[in-house]
């Protein structure tokens, strides 16, 4: 096991059978970004000026499966959905599968959905998430095996601050 990694959106199954993750669906990709816009001037204490920050939609990609019709559904929709769950895997150094960055969601709609064979390919789905409220947390492995220590975060969207 090199590094996977699984989608929980609560009312939407996947194809996981993976015991951890029954029924989540199974990622192959994630991107996503935090950027501080600046002003292009220094203020007159001399240091750089800033705004709201940017929180872009999380992209990811996944195979067509069982979820697909469904997510196609509810993105046509616009409808909200209370929370998703990101959860990525790696081994330790006893090869056993351990979270290490997980990542919450709530009050998100799924912004876009652009499916892709290729050249007669598997279907591929390019999915974005929107969403009001954001979590991350970061769990170090132990060099022995297992895990030691964390680390989290948080932004809610709407009120530009920590949640």
């Amino acid at each position: 096991m090199a590094s996977d990694a699984y989608l929980k959106i609560e009312g939407i199954n996947g194809e996981s059978e993976d015991e951890r993750h029954l029924n989540w669906i199974e990622v192959q990709g994630v991107l996503y970004a935090v950027q501080q816009p600046r002003a292009k001037v220094l203020s007159t204490a001399g240091g750089h000026t800033t705004g709201r920050a940017d929180l872009y939609p999380i992209t990811f990609t996944k195979l067509a499966d069982l979820a697909s019709p469904v997510l196609l559904q509810t993105c046509a929709a616009g409808k909200t959905l209370p929370k998703a769950y990101f959860e990525f895997m790696r081994a330790d150094g006893d090869g056993k599968p351990i979270p290490y960055f997980k990542i919450e969601l709530e009050n998100l709609i799924i912004a876009g959905i652009a499916p892709d064979s290729g050249e007669g390919g598997i279907i591929v789905e390019r999915i974005q998430l929107a969403y009001a409220k954001i979590k991350w947390h970061y769990v170090k492995q132990s060099i022995r095996g297992g895990t030691q220590g964390n680390t989290s975060g948080s932004w809610d969207c709407s009120a530009h601050k920590v949640c």
